[in-house]
């Protein structure tokens, strides 16, 4: 029996369609615009539920329910298990003039409620799905419909600008505001591909004085003068092949675009949902005061002149922060869409490949159109220590809120990673599982590049690459978040020749704990074989079997990292081709599957600057680009002179 919806409220069309292998409720506002809540009642309930909803202005969170009535304001994605095992998907909607979210509600046992503000009639405002597959599929089949019905694109029709895909560096948790030249200037020794200039490069604020600087307005273009020329520091960097983005926020500076710059601007006051107000009142607190909004016919014009003086002093990008504003500060659904549009389009016309990091826009509004976007609060903040809860948090809320996010953009988990800390290791493995951008934030004086080696190809300063966002397995995704249950948290992903999983030790316990991986938790049909990865060795390697893969003894704060490749017939044995040493990822290293050609394997390697890893069922001579090789039962490590090879 399909969940059905109902409602009291006559303004609200409900209708309930089959969609290929799902069933679809799609609620529809009729009224003549309207700010409120509205009752719907589900005809049945609901075993477990996870909800993401704005625990703070930018950034969502994920709670683990057992009723639709617990969810907390301002809900935007919730994914909920039946009776029946099937999924079900509440995605509220946003359009150019409409914007929903969900709330729990009193009234029975399964009711919630739909928050509303529309500026016109017949606009559809959520969207459920309910289908018999996993939780990553669900959620793609949700995103689609959701694309399809209010808007936006998926991340299938957008590109990663290529420069994200090597290693990079951040200026905020290392310099803070107090950012210099100096500082970057030293950074560039260590030759990461690009650089972002974070706030403090603008105007002149003090970290002291820090609601006075979250509410000032840009005075200007030019970096500040304490910073100096930004085109003689782009010139500077570029002659190290470094490339340089800078910060700002989509309303120009946290409070906006100064009066007397040229543009028409108003005053205006935040309007923060109900949600908001009771989740984390005193989040809102910060932001509370008057902003300085450009009005929308000057925002095209602003952000071509904006972006034209980045460009010409050879700024390759931006980092674009604080997308939350102009949704909870803009009193007009248009001014949002006006802005956002603005911005994307001078991004095109100004940047080649349009290199831009969306930041603190976890909002229905932002995710639609960008391309790639942090995916969660930050966990350390410059000059303050970041202990393990928040290391914990971090990983726990990036791969559910990639859940939500993966099938709309590339998920970022953001730029606090550094290298110099005690924590670097375990971020450095939940960015490998992530498929994530890699970029780091220490002072030039503290970086630790053999921390982010085992994240790149071998011999480049290119990111491993998987196919997808890091998510977690489902079978634990409904359970008590890992922050408060004595088990591993598993985060799975996809490469271009098997599977990467990692599991981390996120309860703070003495105790030790014990996780296993199953092939069911892959999704996979065919037989695999699973090497735990040792950046110092080859690793152990067996074949995974129902009876799941274990890892033993994992603490708090430990983690263990799989590669999972396909078996294939070889000779008379089962081989599988894991890819090369001393990454975290290998299966990520190998291009394609291997390809069956003339009686052997040919495999084609993106670096030939390590060795290669695989597991055979068996002991056997054999040939690898016509040298003759011996090839053991379990784990080999083959020597390599090309990135083509043939395996005979």
């Amino acid at each position: 029996m399909a969940l059905v919806l109902a409602s009291h409220d006559e303004s609200l069309h409900i209708q309930q369609a089959e969609v290929g292998d799902c069933t679809e409720t799609t609620v529809t506002w009729k009224g003549s615009g309207a700010t409120g809540s509205f009752q719907l009642f589900p005809n049945q309930g609901i075993l477990q539920l996870v909800a993401l909803h704005r625990h703070k202005p930018p950034w969502t969170q994920p709670k683990v329910l057992t009723q639709l009535s617990q969810m907390p304001g301002e809900t935007l994605f919730a994914i909920a298990r039946l009776s029946s095992g099937r999924l079900l998907v509440l995605c509220p909607l946003a359009t150019s003039n409409s914007v929903a979210s969900l709330r729990g509600s009193d009234l029975g046992l399964d009711n919630f409620q739909l928050e509303l503000h529309a500026e016109a009639t017949n606009v559809p405002v959520l969207l459920v799905l309910e289908c018999d597959t996993d939780a990553a599929k669900a959620a793609f089949l949700a995103a689609r419909r959701c694309c399809e019905v209010s808007g936006g694109r998926l991340r299938e029709e957008k590109k990663l600008p290529e420069l994200f895909t090597r290693w990079g560096w951040c200026s905020w948790d290392a310099c803070g505001v107090l950012v210099s030249r100096r500082q970057l200037e030293a950074m560039s020794k260590h030759r990461p591909a690009w650089m972002v200039l974070d706030d403090g490069w603008q105007e002149e604020v003090k970290p002291e004085q820090w609601r006075r600087w979250l509410h000032t307005p840009q005075s200007g273009f030019q970096a500040r003068p304490s910073f100096g020329d930004l085109k003689d520091l782009a010139q500077h960097l570029a002659e190290a092949s470094i490339q340089l983005l800078v910060w700002h926020t989509l309303l120009g500076y946290w409070g906006g675009v100064a009066p007397g710059r040229g543009y028409k601007v108003h005053r205006a006051l935040p309007t923060w949902p109900r949600g908001l107000q009771e989740n984390c009142p005193q989040e809102v607190d910060v932001w509370e005061g008057d902003f300085s909004v450009l009005d929308p016919e000057d925002m095209e014009r602003f952000y071509t002149d904006f972006y034209e003086f980045l460009a010409s002093a050879g700024v390759a990008g931006v980092k674009c922060d604080g997308h939350f504003l102009a949704d909870d500060v803009l009193l007009s659904l248009q001014g949002r869409e006006a802005i956002q549009a603005a911005h994307l389009a001078a991004a095109s016309a100004h940047f080649a490949e349009a290199p831009v990091i969306s930041c603190m826009g976890m909002t229905l509004r932002s995710i639609g159109e960008a391309v790639l976007s942090r995916v969660s609060d930050d966990h350390a903040y410059p000059g303050v220590p970041e202990d393990a809860p928040a290391v914990a948090r971090h990983i726990y809320h990036c791969s559910v809120n990639s859940l939500w996010l993966a099938p709309y953009l590339f998920c970022d988990w953001d730029d606090m990673l550094k290298t110099s800390e005690w924590h670097g290791p375990i971020h450095a493995a939940a960015r490998a599982v992530a498929g994530a951008p890699v970029y780091a934030s220490d002072a030039a004086e503290c970086f630790d590049m053999e921390v982010l080696r085992p994240l790149l190809v071998p011999g480049t300063d290119k990111v491993v690459p998987c196919e997808g966002s890091g998510r977690p397995i489902d079978r634990q995704l409904f359970e008590d978040d890992p922050l408060s249950t004595p088990s591993p948290w598993w985060i799975v992903n996809s490469t271009a020749s098997g599977f990467i999983a990692a599991g981390f030790g996120l309860h703070q316990s003495e105790a030790r704990m014990t996780a296993t991986i199953f092939p069911h938790d892959l999704r996979v049909e065919k037989a695999h074989a699973c090497l735990q990865v040792d950046l110092h060795s080859p690793g152990h390697s067996a074949e995974l079997t129902d009876g799941g893969w274990d890892v033993q003894t994992m603490h708090y704060m430990g983690f263990a990292v799989l590669a999972l490749a396909p078996i294939v017939a070889f000779k008379g044995t089962r081989l599988a081709v894991f890819g090369l040493a001393g990454v975290w990822n290998p299966t990520g290293t190998l291009c394609h599957p291997p390809v069956e050609a003339g009686g052997g394997l040919r495999l084609t390697l993106r670096s030939c600057a390590s060795r290669l890893v695989l597991w055979c069922s068996g002991r056997l001579a054999a040939k690898l680009n016509g040298e003759a090789v011996q090839l053991e039962a379990g784990t080999n490590s083959l020597a390599l002179t090309s990135c083509e090879v043939t395996l005979s």
